[in-house]
């Protein structure tokens, strides 16, 4: 022990002296072993880490399907129906979402509820931390005013105070009693902020109301029931059913997923895809760290050879240099950590919260084992072969001279090979980095049908209680509309059920005169909006034939319609759309009359042309969620007050939700491509730094060691330029070798992106001439400093110096 300790003390004592190599080397394994453990972390806690519900494997989700939509909600009349002929599933449960108006305790705020069947929670094991769960007897109508509350806001509205239960709130205007509190880690239905029973409508027949409600459902499997087993019954069962006369309405088709893969689904390719790029940067940086210390062993084989001939045995020497290495990767790994934790904030910073949740960034035993591990794994193989050969030394070697031999010559392949690995590593996530940052590009060239800029969005929300009819809810929102266009610098305003790439877009299919409407069913659906006069006029969205949405379209007036030119096109090719009759499917309305047709907008995504779409005046088809759009000289963090104010000013228990202005919707609407392409493009500059360091201390290393050759060379005559080539061209020698094999390795990871590319193929031509000449110009710059460094050592000097 005593001899342990006393090569620690000599190990610390060398990497106080050798500050520049300790401080490289520490660097380069603190960033990749902390972006490492930072991008696996978030990988274990997102894909990897079983759902926190007791046998997980168990529990599926179904959804209905038809060919125009592979997944809908299951209607309640489908979950009676799969409860009772089902015999693979253990329990069938579900929730439907609804918005309220949260009253008292503070300002009005809208929160989203989840209407739940009371089997949902035991079904997937989950208990309240705070009073307990409503049962079947809350499912009475009369007797479901009880909530659960999510623990998000228990925190936020209550301040996480546990005589929380038996308190009473106003939702909507109607009392519910609070019975428990949700656990923090429960996040099957993320977004929700409290949950009530699902109980009938006492307003709607039993034998109606079934077909009326669609839920999120999810199930448990029998003990025994595989996932296979299991779908392939329901979707038989889907397919009988729809053929019965009480099921005729119901899909004929079904699908079954497992619950992880679906909740992982959006998620699963991008994190995988992070997680093989950090490791080809750990890989990088290992070839890094491993050909400095082959350097350094190189250049201590005197050291060794001197200590071998005073009497050092094979068993110390090696000894001395694991501890050595040991040591560095030690220091390496837990500068890492601090790293890692740094990481983990700016993930969580760059993606967004339903692409990773909070609670998936933080530090856990597990991500400790895998630092540590890396830390271990380093210090082994950075260590090994140094302490192999000092094990091998002899004490010829400090009479001799040692001037190379063999040895040196393998070491300097070696080197050779690595630096080479180091390029091609590094030129795939560079390859990557440039195909993600060419869509983000293309998108941003995307025509967007609008102009987004001056315009402030702001969401209201009408309370259904309080504005039980459609007239009052259209006299509060015209009111609103009126205030707000009398602010000074609002240069016109609207309203919209939803506004271009914000998310919530409602879809029908579309019924033409004669039709019938089993032929209407098998077309592929239409966006549908509600929208006030003066939302076109706002967005700029410009009518390409007869007229917009006018104050005159309301109730008892001629139902009508404007379209966009995709709608158009499908439903009337070769015609004026404008004058035509058509129906949506959920319209209680007869026929509305075309009267306008108005340019395509992107809705849902950049990435998809527009699809189309069919704008109804909110005065003959009232919604209770509208967007509040306004154009204005102010920006949206001035305006948002203002809003406020004259929200409050119509009726002071109306809530506005958030207010944004509509480029930082089109930004987010860019957010999952954003963010992939700045961690792709951040890890693959980390990759290029390290390949360019590893590169340039071979060649550095290199010209050392022929320092006497280069002398000669230039006593025989050899010119600057000559001297120069001959550094160069070997470091662009490995470059070259390195890019060729890259190039295989980039390829296979173009093709995986495929799916998220857009403007720009998988194996675009600019990219892949781009980043090898970037490439090739690092390693220039990396080969030209050595070389330049050894045109300033005087010949003489080169003479005298030893190989």
């Amino acid at each position: 022990m005593s001899q342990l300790l006393q090569d620690v003390r000599l190990s610390l004592r060398r990497m106080r002296r050798e500050f520049a190599f300790t401080f490289v080397v520490v660097a380069t394994l603190a960033l990749a072993i902390g972006a490492t453990t930072a991008v696996f972390s978030v990988v274990y806690q997102v894909l990897l880490r079983p759902l926190p519900y007791p046998e997980p494997a168990r529990l599926v989700r179904l959804f209905q399907s038809t060919p125009q939509r592979e997944r809908m909600g299951v209607s309640l009349l489908a979950v009676q129906a799969w409860r009772e002929r089902a015999h693979a599933f253990q329990g069938i449960e579900g929730l439907t979402l609804r918005d309220f108006t949260l009253l008292g305790d503070g300002p009005a705020e809208r929160v989203r509820s989840a209407r739940a069947t009371a089997g949902l929670l035991p079904l997937l094991g989950v208990r309240p931390v705070l009073g307990q769960a409503f049962g079947a007897e809350s499912e009475v109508p009369g007797r479901d005013q009880v909530v659960l509350l999510g623990h998000g806001l228990w925190q936020r509205r209550f301040g996480g105070r546990p005589d929380v239960v038996g308190r009473t709130l106003l939702l909507d205007g109607n009392v519910y009693t609070v019975q428990g509190v949700l656990p923090a880690d429960f996040r099957f239905a993320p977004d929700v902020d409290l949950w009530t029973p699902l109980a009938p409508n006492p307003a709607v027949s039993a034998e109606e109301e079934p077909a009326r409600i669609f839920m999120r459902v999810v199930a448990r499997l029998r003990p025994g029931v595989t996932v296979d087993a299991a779908r392939s019954e329901l979707e038989a069962l889907a397919a009988s059913l729809a053929r019965e006369p009480a099921y005729a309405e119901l899909p004929a088709g079904a699908r079954l997923l497992p619950l992880h893969a679906h909740m992982v689904e959006k998620t699963r390719e991008q994190l995988w895809l992070l997680a093989g790029v950090v490791a080809l940067v750990l890989l990088v940086a290992c070839a890094n760290v491993a050909n400095l210390l082959l350097a350094r062993a190189s250049a201590r084989e005197r050291e060794v050879s001197v200590r071998a001939a005073l009497g050092a045995g094979r068993a110390q020497l090696m000894r001395q240099f694991l501890v050595e290495s040991g040591l560095l990767a030690l220091a390496g790994g837990a500068s890492g950590l601090v790293l890692t934790l740094w990481g983990m904030d700016l993930m969580r910073a760059l993606m967004p919260g339903e692409v990773l949740p909070a609670e998936a960034v933080r530090l856990e035993p597990h991500v400790l084992a895998i630092a540590a591990l890396l830390s271990l794994l380093t210090s082994f193989m950075f260590g090994l072969v140094p302490a192999m050969r000092a094990a091998r030394a002899d004490g010829r070697g400090a009479l001799g001279g040692l001037r190379g031999g063999r040895g040196a010559t393998g070491q300097g392949r070696a080197r050779a090979a690595l630096v080479v690995a180091q390029v091609a590593l590094a030129l795939v996530p560079l390859v990557g980095a440039g195909l993600m940052l060419r869509t983000l590009h293309s998108l941003y060239q995307v025509p967007l049908g609008f102009e987004p800029r001056g315009i402030t969005v702001a969401d209201v929300f009408v309370p259904r209680e309080k504005y039980r009819d459609d007239a009052s809810r259209r006299l509060v929102l015209e009111s609103l509309l009126e205030r707000v266009r009398g602010v000074p610098g609002v240069e016109s305003a609207g309203l919209a059920s939803t506004v271009p790439l914000w998310g919530r877009t409602g879809v029908a299919s579309v019924l033409l005169p004669g039709e019938d409407e089993a032929v209407a069913k098998t077309r592929e659906l239409a966006l549908f909006r509600t929208a006030t006069d003066g939302y076109l006029a706002t967005l700029d969205i410009p009518v390409k034939e007869g007229r917009g949405i006018e104050p005159t379209d309301r109730q008892g007036t001629a139902p009508v319609a404007v379209v966009n030119e995709a709608f158009a096109r499908r439903y009337f090719p070769g015609r004026s759309a404008v004058g035509q009759r058509v129906k949506l499917a959920l319209d209680g309305e007869d026929f509305r009359e075309v009267v306008g047709v108005v340019g395509d907008v992107h809705h849902d995504s950049l990435g998809e042309e527009p699809d189309a779409e069919i704008y109804m005046p909110a005065g003959q088809f009232p919604v209770l969620y509208m967007l509040l759009t306004v154009r204005s000289t102010q920006d949206a963090a001035t305006l948002a007050p203002v809003i406020r104010e004259q929200l409050r000013a119509v009726d002071p228990d109306m809530p506005l939700v958030q207010v944004r202005s509509m480029v930082d919707v089109v930004d987010a609407s860019l957010g999952r491509t954003q963010v992939l392409g700045t961690l792709l493009a951040t890890l693959a500059v980390l990759g290029l730094v390290l390949a360019g360091v590893g590169l340039y201390g071979v060649l550095a290393y290199s010209v050392s060691q022929r320092t006497r050759e280069l002398g000669i060379r230039v006593a025989l005559g050899a010119t600057d330029g000559q001297l120069v080539w001959l550094v160069v061209g070997h470091g662009l020698r490995l470059a070259a070798v390195g890019v060729v094999l890259g190039l295989a390795g980039a390829a296979v990871l173009a093709r995986s992106l495929s799916g998220l590319l857009y403007g720009v193929g998988a194996f675009d031509v600019f990219t892949f001439v781009a980043v090898p000449s970037l490439l090739g110009a690092v390693a220039l710059l990396a080969s030209w400093l050595p070389a330049r460094r050894a045109l300033s050592v005087p010949p003489h000097e080169a003479l005298r110096a030893e190989d």
